[in-house]
């Protein structure tokens, strides 16, 4: 079967090219694509060798999909043709994965927004380790999609005061919509007022310190973003050490293996979190969804996000109707 996929031929070079669809072996299931989603920060960062971000081209984008079951290889449970899942697929017209690698989209929820569903489930473990109390208050460095999201889901962890911090006006905007209870573009705005938990999810190094500072006695700062970079000039035993701080990687690598531990829960039980929450509409997708665009404006959709000349928090790219 003829079939399309984004590629990354070599540093800063996009393309979409044509491939062969492979038949699903045993245990395993065809998707046709509906949706796939750009996660700007890493694959931004994978397309042009950021630091922290190792990379051999070509390599294949993307990690967050929906789509429709069309065939499924043998001895592979709980599996259909004409399926709506949830897949960790790269962007491409077709995908053929492990059964256990699908999730199915709960009835009502629009596969654009379940295409999504990594996107909340990288959020939602950083959260997770994060171990927020109710009563708590919580600063996001960062406005992105993760750090939106992040925003979103302490909230439903209980967190009481939500406080969200970038430079960038319409990200700040668009964060006050999603429901943070403050959003200001720079940690001097709050003063003296620390807080209980901060995420880090810029990914810029120099942030880190920005969240050691803004953490209570005794809080805990959240690794949530790929830091592009050394950070430079920490003084441990004035912002760590003294605080008592604790300090959490949170790296979505980092799960539970098989079964939840913890704070640590496995791939399997966030996508499902993730995709149930957005059902019932208590994390919102569909504002951080900028734009949709077909597979022949794949080039420029990579582009324009790197450009950041518009108000864009990611794209969509749509590879079929359902």
């Amino acid at each position: 079967m003829k079939a399309q996929r984004v590629v990354f031929r070599d540093k800063g070079k996009v393309e979409l090219e044509a491939f062969e669809a492979a038949s699903p072996s045993a245990g395993q299931v065809q998707v046709r694509l509906l949706y796939s989603v750009i996660s700007p920060g890493t694959e931004l960062a994978f397309l042009h060798m950021m630091p922290n971000a190792v990379t051999e081209f070509p390599t294949y984008a993307g990690y967050s999909a929906s789509g429709r079951i069309t065939a499924v290889g043998p001895d592979t449970d709980d599996c259909r043709e004409g399926q709506l899942v949830a897949v960790p697929a790269g962007h491409g017209s077709h995908a053929v994965l492990d059964g256990a690698a699908c999730w199915s989209v709960p009835e009502g929820l629009d596969p654009r927004d379940a295409a999504a569903f990594r996107l909340v489930s990288i959020a939602l473990q950083g959260v997770r380790k994060a171990e927020i109390r109710p009563g708590q208050s919580v600063a996001v460095l960062g406005l992105g999609i993760i750090g939106n999201l992040a925003g979103q889901l302490v909230r439903e962890a209980g967190a009481t005061r939500v406080v969200g911090i970038d430079p960038v006006a319409w990200r700040r905007a668009l964060a006050e919509s999603c429901g943070f209870d403050t959003v200001c573009e720079g940690p001097e705005a709050l003063g003296d007022a620390a807080t209980d938990v901060v995420i880090e999810a810029t990914g810029a190094p120099e942030a880190v310190n920005t969240a050691f500072g803004l953490a209570a006695r005794l809080g805990r700062v959240i690794l949530l973003g790929s830091t592009r970079g050394t950070t430079k000039e920490v003084n441990f035993y004035r912002d760590v050490h003294k605080k008592g701080l604790t300090v959490i990687g949170a790296h979505d690598s980092m799960r539970a293996a098989v079964e939840d531990q913890g704070a640590l829960f496995t791939h399997r039980s966030d996508g499902r979190t993730a995709l149930s929450m957005l059902a019932a509409g208590r994390v919102r997708v569909g504002p951080l969804l900028s734009d949709t665009v077909g597979p022949d404006q794949v080039v420029e959709a990579y582009a324009r996000l790197g450009g950041r000349q518009e108000p864009l928090m990611t794209i969509a790219i749509r590879w079929s109707d359902d």
